[in-house]
């Protein structure tokens, strides 16, 4: 089965996002919120990947924003972090964002093709 026949196999698709950044999507001072380790985006990814979720889509964020928290503040680059997730699992698809002011068209389209690769088939893209 293709990655991306796995991928349309249900009719919805249920993913995951926001995971590569710190906090998360919930802006909250709440003491137990989101870390985003490494060991934890890797063991969400395992698990999603077990309980049958479909993909993971991160933020596309460079800096936090600042305050109590610094929201998002500690963030991994999307197309690295897809690439580990998608060295650990089996199943579930794995986007990278790409700011297309940001990147090289011809270093993201490298970095893309390894990731894609890696994971048999199952790198997106998430183009902002």
């Amino acid at each position: 089965m293709t990655a991306i026949r796995k991928f349309t196999r249900n009719k919805l698709a249920v993913g995951l996002f926001g995971a590569n950044c710190d906090g998360g999507l919930a802006c909250s001072t709440f003491p137990e919120r989101w870390e985003a380790t490494w060991d934890n985006c890797r063991e969400l990814a395992v698990q999603a990947d077990d309980a049958g979720i479909d993909f993971m889509l991160p933020l596309g964020r460079w800096i936090g924003y600042g305050g109590e928290t610094n929201h998002n503040g500690s963030n991994f680059e999307t197309i690295a972090w897809a690439s580990g997730l998608l060295a650990a699992t089996k199943n579930i698809m794995a986007f990278g964002t790409v700011h297309v002011t940001a990147h090289s068209p011809a270093v993201a389209a490298k970095q893309m093709v390894t990731a894609d690769h890696i994971g048999g088939g199952r790198f997106g893209l998430n183009i902002v």
